[in-house]
């Protein structure tokens, strides 16, 4: 059997279970609150399920700092209450967030970086989730 496969079939097995099962690993750990004047914003991380690619939190927080912007401390996180096709070469919900001073949003955007905020919408259950990206893998 092509090592490929295997990786595929067992990363679809692992992508089937219940969303709550993601969710509620023993290993997530809650981040620590922002202070009142910094500001999350986050990026796709641009994995793809099946294969080890993406960016690294060192290589984001590397183009906020490029521009100017100061990132103040950086995790990992996951969209919640989406969910992405099991299919390898198919998206991941992994994000890359940086806490970043309340008044680099304007040059944090145009490098693709939104406010956090963004991403919770109660009213279609979406939102995020983060955690150490030392303590947990990464999310297919």
């Amino acid at each position: 059997m092509d090592f490929r496969y295997a990786i595929c079939v067992v990363a679809l097995l692992l992508a089937a279970c219940p969303e709550e099962s993601a969710t509620q690993n023993d290993s997530v750990t809650q981040v620590d609150p922002i202070a009142e004047d910094d500001l999350l914003v986050y990026a796709d991380r641009g994995a793809r399920q099946c294969e080890p690619d993406g960016m690294s939190l060192d290589a984001s927080a590397q183009i906020l700092i490029n521009a100017g912007t100061d990132v103040l401390r950086s995790t990992c996180g996951i969209r919640t209450g989406i969910d992405y096709p099991a299919v390898c070469g198919g998206g991941t919900s992994d994000i890359l967030v940086h806490e970043i001073p309340s008044v680099n949003p304007p040059a944090a955007e145009p490098l693709g970086f939104e406010d956090i905020s963004a991403l919770v919408d109660d009213a279609a259950g979406t939102g995020y989730e983060l955690f150490d990206c030392a303590d947990r893998q990464t999310v297919n």
